[in-house]
C-alpha cells in the first residue's frame, strides 16, 4: 500500500513538473479569442511549477482596452489556479473601472469540475462568484460599499439581491 501512495505521489508531482504550461496558456488565450478579447506583448517566466506571464496588454478586437500587469497559471492537476493582478483599463473600459482590478484568483478544483470559483478585489472593493462551465453562466457579486456609488456604469449592469449586487451574463 506505501509503494502505491509513492507511485501515485510521483505520478502527480512528475504530471506537474513537467506540464507544458505555455500551451495550457495558449489554450487559454484560444477560448478568450472567442470573446474577441486577445493577450499581446505578453513576456513568459516558465517556473517548475507554475508559469509567470508579465505586462500583457489587453485588446477588444484590435482595440487596446488595458494592460495586465502579472498573470500566475499554477496547474496543480487536482487543483488549479489563475491569479491576475493588476488590471488597469484604458478609453471608455476606463470609466467602468477607473481604478482597475487589483487581484482576481479563479480557481479550478478536481472535485467540482464544472465550476471555477472567482474572488477579487479592486477599486470598487471585493467580488466574488461563480463560472459554471455546464450551463456556460458566470455570476459575480459584488458587496455594496460606499466606493460602489463612484461606478455608476458598473452599477447600471448590477442588480440588487439579498447577497448584494449581482452581475450575471452567459457565454
Amino acid at each position: 500500500m506505501k509503494h502505491i501512495f509513492s507511485f501515485f505521489f510521483f505520478f502527480i508531482f512528475s504530471l506537474i513538473l513537467f506540464l507544458p504550461k505555455v500551451n495550457l496558456y495558449y489554450m487559454a488565450e484560444k477560448a478568450l479569442a472567442s470573446a474577441h478579447l486577445y493577450l499581446n506583448d505578453e513576456i513568459f517566466s516558465n517556473r517548475l511549477i507554475y508559469l509567470d506571464v508579465e505586462n500583457a496588454t489587453l485588446l477588444l478586437d484590435t482595440t487596446r482596452i488595458g494592460s495586465i500587469e502579472k498573470i500566475r497559471l499554477v496547474p496543480f492537476v487536482i487543483f488549479n489556479n489563475i491569479n491576475i493582478t493588476n488590471v488597469k483599463f484604458s478609453g471608455e473600459f476606463a470609466s467602468l473601472f477607473p481604478d482597475g482590478i487589483d487581484n482576481i484568483a479563479l480557481t479550478y478544483t478536481f472535485f467540482h469540475p464544472l465550476n471555477i470559483d472567482v474572488q477579487g478585489v479592486g477599486g470598487f472593493g471585493p467580488v466574488h462568484g461563480n463560472i459554471d462551465l455546464s450551463e456556460h453562466h458566470l455570476t459575480l457579486i459584488f458587496e455594496p460599499t460606499q466606493t460602489m456609488r463612484q461606478y455608476p456604469l458598473l452599477l447600471a449592469k448590477l442588480r440588487k439581491s439579498d447577497k448584494g449586487l449581482v452581475y450575471e451574463t452567459s457565454f
